[in-house]
C-alpha cells in the first residue's frame, strides 16, 4: 500500500495499492493514478510532503526534497521523483 500524506499534521491525502516505484540512479521514480481532485491536493502540498510504502514486514519512507512531483493529465498519473529513502522495520 502506498500513502501520500501531508508532513504537518500527518494528514492522508491519497490511499492506493495501484502503484509502481522504480530505482533510477540515486532516485526512486514512484508512479500512481489519481484523479484531477487528488492530483490537485497533493500539488497545493508538493513541498510538505511524506510517502509511505507499507509492506507486511517494513514501512518505507520516501521524499522528494526538491518537491519534484508531476500530474500528467491525459494518463491521469502522479509521478514523484524522490531523492530520499529510509526502511524501518514493523516488527
Amino acid at each position: 500500500m502506498l500513502m501520500i500524506r501531508h508532513s504537518i499534521g500527518s494528514r492522508l491525502l491519497c490511499q492506493t495499492n495501484i502503484y509502481t516505484i522504480e530505482k533510477k540512479d540515486h532516485h526512486w521514480l514512484i508512479s500512481l493514478p489519481v484523479d484531477v481532485e487528488t492530483a490537485s491536493r497533493i500539488l497545493d502540498f508538493q513541498d510538505e510532503l511524506n510517502i509511505f510504502e507499507v509492506k507486511e514486514n517494513e514501512k518505507i519512507w520516501y521524499y522528494s526534497s526538491e518537491a519534484q512531483i508531476n500530474f500528467q493529465s491525459e494518463e491521469k498519473e502522479l509521478v514523484i521523483l524522490a531523492d530520499h529513502k529510509t526502511v524501518y522495520p514493523t516488527q
